[in-house]
């Protein structure tokens, strides 16, 4: 029995008979108590009680792409992988496409492909367990093998597996992480949470990362404004996290107040494209820390421009200013085209202070109450959470310093949590998104109490993502709230492990 306990990408930390995946098969000399037990014997080798036909090391290195996997019981093994090493589309096409075929239940092994600088990213791509083999056949030691494992391990308990691939300096490393972001976005993104404490944007590679990619979708293809919003304001992003926190942001917002009128606040950053305000809290806005250089790569270039074209194609405003620094002067051309007034330079020089205070003073007066710009604004969160709206006519809203909270009549509706930047589901909430099937679990007929384990899973709607806010029926009667431990599709596969933690219950 296999029991999940988490999961970085494709690669998940789990238990097997007591011994942990990933991990790797010692079979020379250097034996490591908590490395892969195994017997080998008369051509058979036996990896957590399955007793498998295993190939000889010349046939290992002599099968070709074409060649079956060898599937027994809980075991796949893929063999023949390093005659693809001169053709890494074909070995990252091999690898990523057996693990869709056995599903993700079951314990891949590659032998005779692991080194210590490829070690992180096979596991990343999904392969469970690895060997010594080729540090035998050549000059890299089993006990470097060993401590990268263990490197890999302690990476996917921290859910930074991504940033030990990233810095692995091996030419075959960079090139299988680079096309697993760009071929294989849509089998790699369902892995990655849309929850999380810190994200590393350091190297370049980060640019491409799934969670950052589902980011600049999620912006460009669901979010809508606020509906009350007339006047975009841009600004640039800041060290500080979340931005209205910092002295730069503190100080934009005192000229827009001194203005007396009423902008929408969008900030133009990398790697995340663009960050509405009512955004910075929810990862990786709140959460992502990046190398500043005031350097700014084509790509990144290319990245923040589509990201404005598509924002700006389904949020249409009146009028647009640019608050920018001399850094993203790139924009000029685009802003130029849209019609923008744009303001580039020193944000703190008074002739561009006194520049942007005319620009605003150029905008009508629009009175929103307050309680209709919150309403507005939870929509718009709402959107990009779970790509729906919520009825929220007739509501009213609070705001006590950076939560939100929602009421319908005297009972609470909504909240939003500035911890994560989430809305957390209470009653009727969770009805209108159990009647639209968005972040939707069915479960057994139980209450569940504390945490619902995949065993009393039934279905989990495919717009689940670890760390999303989630709606527990059963046969669409509502049962519950949670946070979801894992992906949908860990959900479904996986033998053993908690799939929700519980917040809410409804009996009644």
């Amino acid at each position: 029995m296999i029991e999940f306990i988490s999961r970085a990408a494709l690669s998940r930390y789990a238990l097997v008979g007591g011994f942990e995946i990933p991990n790797t098969i010692f079979t020379g000399d250097f034996k490591p108590g908590d490395s892969v037990p195994f017997d080998k014997n008369n051509g058979k080798l036996t990896i957590f009680s399955e007793e498998i036909d295993l190939p000889g090391i010349k046939e290992l290195q002599e099968i070709e792409l074409e060649d079956k996997v060898i599937v027994k019981g809980k075991i796949a093994i893929l063999p023949g992988l390093s005659t693809l090493e001169k053709r890494p589309r074909d070995l990252i096409k091999k690898i990523l496409k057996t693990r869709e075929e056995i599903g993700y239940k079951r314990i891949l092994y590659a032998p005779d492909i692991a080194k210590p600088m490829l070690l992180p990213v096979l596991h990343y791509l999904g392969i469970d367990i690895l060997d010594d083999i080729k540090c035998q056949l050549s000059n890299c030691s089993p006990e470097e093998l060993f401590t990268i494992e263990k490197y890999v391990k302690d990476s996917i308990r921290k859910k930074d597996l991504r940033v030990l691939v990233e810095s692995m300096p091996d030419p075959l490393s960079k090139t299988l992480l680079r096309l697993s972001d760009t071929y294989f976005y849509s089998m790699m993104e369902p892995f990655y949470p849309i929850t999380g404490n810190f994200l590393n944007a350091s190297h370049f590679e980060s640019l491409f990362r799934p969670d950052i990619q589902r980011w600049i979708k999620r912006i460009t293809e669901l979010y809508e404004k606020p509906e009350s919003e007339r006047y975009a304001l841009l600004l640039p992003c800041s060290a500080t996290k979340p931005y209205s926190k910092s002295r730069s942001h503190r100080f934009y917002k005192s000229i827009v107040e001194k203005s007396g009128k009423h902008v929408h606040e969008v900030i133009v950053t990398s790697p995340l494209g663009i960050v509405p305000r009512e955004l910075e809290f929810t990862f990786p806005a709140k959460n992502y820390d990046v190398p500043v250089t005031g350097y700014w790569f084509e790509d990144e270039k290319k990245m923040i421009i589509e990201s404005l074209e598509k924002f700006l194609s389904r949020n249409r405003y009146e009028k647009i200013i640019a608050y920018l620094p001399e850094d993203l002067s790139f924009l000029e051309e685009y802003l130029e085209k849209i019609g923008a007034s744009y303001i580039i330079g020193n944000l703190h020089d008074e002739n561009n202070i006194k520049k942007l205070l005319e620009e605003l003073k150029k905008l009508d007066y629009i009175k929103i109450s307050k309680n209709q710009l919150l309403l507005d604004s939870i929509n718009s969160i709402a959107m990009v959470q779970f790509g729906e709206k919520f009825p929220l006519n007739g509501k009213n809203a609070k705001r006590r310093f950076d939560e939100i909270f929602v009421y319908e009549k005297n009972e609470q509706y909504l909240y939003f949590s500035p911890l994560n930047g989430n809305l957390l589901l209470y009653r009727e909430s969770a009805k209108h998104l159990l009647n639209n099937g968005k972040h939707v679990i069915e479960i057994d007929d139980f209450i569940p109490k504390g945490s619902v384990f995949v065993a009393g899973i039934i279905d989990a709607s495919q717009d689940i993502r670890e760390g999303d806010e989630v709606v527990i029926h059963h046969k669409s009667k509502l049962i519950g709230t949670g946070t979801a431990l894992m992906s949908f599709k860990d959900m479904l596969e996986q033998e053993r492990g908690e799939a929700v933690k519980v917040r809410h219950t409804f009996i009644s």
